[in-house]
């Protein structure tokens, strides 16, 4: 980074260590995840999926609305419904308002899956950060946070101007 640095000199170094950093910790993290979840047939994608499902009070979600909690487009959501269906881990119905939505339900089997793997993946959890107090913890988890809602605003896209009628001043 210094050498990039030393040619074009406006390369903001200590933010792009930083980023590149998160990079390589998720892409980590994600691999021991999908580590942990391989003998159970699941990737993350899947697991975060199920968890949604368990989370809810009903066991109940729309695919549309997870995507945007799992992180995956509607396509993609899709075939992990599919994937999780074809276990028996969910169930997938039309919806009675509209018939155009699918409502996705876990079933017994995927609540015990779920309930199996909740021991493993809250001790990895906890183990990943052993090394850090509460405050620091809280500390991190306010920072993250600041940090997605400026990347939130970075990714908008820009309003569209308004038309003036002739004669207006903008």
């Amino acid at each position: 980074m210094a050498r990039a640095a030393a040619r074009f000199g406006e390369i903001p170094v200590t933010e792009t260590v930083i980023l590149r950093l998160l990079m390589l910790l998720g892409r980590e993290i994600s691999a021991i995840l999908e580590q942990s979840l391989r003998p159970h047939d699941l990737n993350e994608t899947d697991f975060r999926t199920l968890m949604m499902l368990f989370s809810q009070p009903d066991g109940v979600a729309h695919p549309s609305d997870l995507c945007a909690f799992v992180s995956q487009s509607p396509a993609n959501m899709t075939r992990v419904a599919d994937a999780l269906h074809e276990r028996g881990l969910i169930t997938r119905v039309a919806s009675e308002e509209d018939r155009r939505r699918t409502i996705l339900r876990i079933t017994p089997a995927g609540e015990a899956l779920a309930l199996a793997l909740l021991p493993q993946m809250t001790a990895q959890t906890i183990a990943l950060f052993e090394s850090m107090s509460a405050a620091e913890r809280q500390a991190l988890l306010l920072r993250l946070h600041a940090l997605i809602v400026q990347v939130d605003r970075c990714t908008q896209p820009m309003p569209e101007p308004v038309a003036m009628a002739q004669g207006e001043l903008p």
